[in-house]
């Protein structure tokens, strides 16, 4: 109210707005920004929050189109990247994703986001193996990575290998991440395979919680 003209005020709210799930005033928000800020690296950030937000709506013409020309003004821009490699991922059209993944692999701090994606791909095609090695340079590159371990733990359990092995990196990836829902799914199936069938009900039921959450 004080400065109507201030973009970084603008950008600000909108990731506020963003974050309590007001999705299109936060996109009022940036597009206001964008107006207002003549060109210099801010655009950056509002064009890949424009199509982030754009991609939450549903509208994914509108947020390819932001993510191109966010990576036409920062062509490194590593986020942008795998975001539009998400986005073939969804379309079916896992080449192209494959091509956006080992693109952000060659980008400043994109190994280990990048290994994670290429590991899900690969367990969509049923390439058990790939995906494993994608998975431990993912944890290398970040051995706090709690989706990747999830992911891996998934693996061990789907192949029937060391359940074991299956449980340690489930609880491990739900004590790094307890909001996420996919953890304690996982947590659950390993410990069902491990026989501990009232833990597993209690996994379930917080990710049911998470689920009702929304």
């Amino acid at each position: 109210l004080a400065d109507e003209n201030n973009s970084m005020a603008w950008i600000s709210l909108g990731v506020c707005l963003a974050g309590i799930g007001r999705k299109n005033d936060a996109r009022v928000c940036f597009e206001r920004a964008l107006k207002l800020n003549p060109p210099s690296p801010q655009d950056v950030m509002i064009l890949y929050n424009l199509g982030q937000i754009h991609q939450d709506l549903n509208e994914i013409k509108a947020a390819t189109g932001y993510y191109h020309r966010c990576l036409k003004t920062d062509p490194e821009h590593v986020y942008a990247t795998l975001r539009l490699g998400q986005l073939a991922e969804q379309a079916e059209r896992p080449s192209r994703a494959r091509r956006y993944y080992e693109k952000a692999l060659k980008l400043p701090g994109g190994e280990g986001p990048a290994q994670r994606r290429l590991a899900r791909l690969a367990l969509r095609c049923n390439n058990l193996d790939e995906a494993r090695e994608h998975l431990h340079q993912a944890l290398l590159a970040d051995p706090q990575d709690s989706m990747s371990l999830s992911l891996l733990a998934r693996l061990y359990l789907d192949a029937g290998e060391d359940a074991e092995v299956a449980l340690a990196l489930a609880r491990q990836s739900v004590s790094l991440r307890p909001d996420m829902r996919a953890n304690w799914l996982e947590l659950a199936r390993a410990l069902e395979r491990a026989g501990q069938y009232d833990a597993a009900r209690e996994a379930r039921s917080k990710a049911e919680q998470l689920s009702f959450r929304g």
